[in-house]
């Protein structure tokens, strides 16, 4: 039946029952429900039905739109033993399309032998032909830098919404910026999101190099130069690790002849250099040939490279506690033939279901489930090889 002009009703609505189509046409009775049940109801809802759900009333609007939902459903989201909201997001070469995409983290652990989507993230800016990268994800936002930090953004996958990040160059005419370090993450005291910042500063007029360290704030939309008192030219890692506050760097410390690892810092909130304590089980062996750095279940973790033996994945349970340190895994070696870098493993993305392990392996993503000790590779597509990966989850956080 075809609905006559002027009237505001569907075909669909012709094949209702009476009773459904009055549940339709008055939403108000939606407000029956106890606030608390309505309120518990939309936290387990993802990111874009919340948004959707704000246009319902001015209720529901006012409710997804505070600060106590947001981070009530940031903490829900962040602590579902499931993964719902987990998605991984990705940073590829031009001239791919897009340079950076993202896909659901549930549909690669549960993937069942279906193929699971890569999506170009949305960017209100061409990336085409930039190299871009991932510095780092915090409550659900991520910060995105472009080669040689020319363009930084904020940005929140699930809403949307960006913010461009002042220049960092801002004043310093006839120069040549190379970035070798940075980090993104939150102070809590201050509900503040920082973004830091080392650089190597060439002046092309005197051909000079000096080091230069900003930290930009969201609260007041600047960047400020501050001292840098690590003196390391060995450091090697290049996206600072936040855990606990603080950012967390690998480096090489070669006390004359002999080369160790070791753990920088920089906490946020302070902004005060540190470092951490490494297991002192590894650092008595001293056989490994690589260390990274990661977060498995928001504590700092550090994964050894032993050469074909595998990587071992240590955590830090208690931060700042050396005593704390516990290996929970060995991941063992594996040789692809395919694969670039077939002895390159990088830091675990994600601990999901039944302990199993989504980790970077070269340019892939792989899953290694320790109870059979066996790995599969999750089938993508409109995915290829890739530069850098991080695990983030969807959230409201706004960018004000």
């Amino acid at each position: 039946m075809e609905a006559k002009p002027g009237s505001n009703s569907s075909i669909s609505d012709h094949h209702q029952p009476r009773s459904f189509r009055r549940r339709i046409e008055t939403p108000a009775a939606a407000e029956t429900l106890p606030e608390e049940i309505i309120e518990q109801i939309l936290l387990n809802l993802p990111v874009r039905s919340l948004l959707k759900f704000t246009s319902v009333s001015k209720s529901w609007r006012s409710l997804i739109s505070s600060n106590r939902f947001i981070e009530a459903h940031l903490e829900f989201s962040r602590k579902d033993p499931n993964f719902t909201h987990y998605r991984t997001i990705s940073t590829f070469s031009p001239p791919r399309n897009g340079g950076v995409k993202h896909c659901s983290l549930p549909s690669l652990f549960n993937g069942n032998g279906l193929a699971t989507d890569a999506v170009d993230v949305d960017f209100p800016f061409d990336f085409s032909e930039k190299s871009v990268r991932v510095m780092g994800s915090c409550n659900g936002l991520v910060c995105i830098v472009t080669h040689e930090a020319h363009l930084l953004i904020l940005l929140n996958p699930s809403t949307r919404k960006f913010k461009k990040l002042p220049d960092v160059c801002d004043r310093l005419m006839n120069t040549i910026i190379c970035a070798f370090k940075y980090g993104f993450g939150f102070v809590e005291s201050t509900r503040d999101y920082k973004v830091l910042l080392v650089c190597c500063v060439f002046r092309r007029d005197s051909s000079r190099c000096e080091t230069m360290v900003k930290v930009y704030s969201l609260t007041t939309n600047s960047w400020r130069r501050i001292e840098f008192v690590v003196e390391d030219r060995y450091g090697f890692d290049v996206s600072g690790i936040f855990v606990s506050g603080k950012l967390h760097w690998c480096k090489i410390v070669k006390p004359e002849s002999n080369s160790t690892f070791g753990i920088d810092t920089f906490d946020l909130g302070s902004e005060v250099w540190g470092n951490v304590t490494q297991p002192p089980s590894c650092v008595e062996s001293g056989f490994y040939v690589s260390q990274s750095l990661g977060v498995v279940d928001g504590c700092l973790c550090v994964f050894y490279d032993h050469p074909r033996i595998g990587v071992d994945v240590w955590v830090m349970k208690e931060y700042g506690v050396s005593e704390s340190w516990a290996k929970i895994v060995t991941v063992p070696d594996i040789h692809l033939p395919l694969i670039s870098y077939p002895s390159n493993h990088k830091p675990s993305l994600c601990v999901g279901p039944k302990g199993r392990i989504l980790f970077v392996f070269g340019s892939i993503v792989l899953i290694y489930n320790p109870r059979n000790n066996k790995f599969t590779c999750p089938d993508m597509k409109n995915f290829g090889g890739f530069l850098r990966s991080h695990v983030y989850y969807e959230s409201l956080v706004p960018l004000v």
